[in-house]
């Protein structure tokens, strides 16, 4: 892999992690006030599962680490000059 191209991908799966970490507040402040009680999911504005999203962003953000941090660690291997 060229190293323009392993640059591109770490920057855009970084984009996604700081994109996700903004979702998982945007969704706990959803949580907090978009909810009759502190347990339900189900939003009362726009009905949505704010706990499968929640779920889905940590998930998101769990894999994209990993993988930033494989290609980080595998560099020499990965990147052909």
């Amino acid at each position: 892999m060229r190293k323009s191209v392993y640059q591109t991908i770490i920057s855009f799966l970084i984009l996604v992690i700081v994109m996700s970490v903004f979702a998982v507040v945007n969704i706990q402040v959803s949580l907090k006030y978009e909810t009759a009680n502190t347990k339900d999911c189900i939003s009362l504005v726009s009905g949505r599962n704010l706990c499968q999203e929640l779920l889905a962003s940590k998930i998101i953000i769990v894999i994209c680490l990993i993988i930033v941090s494989g290609m980080l660690s595998f560099r020499g291997r990965i990147v052909k000059d």
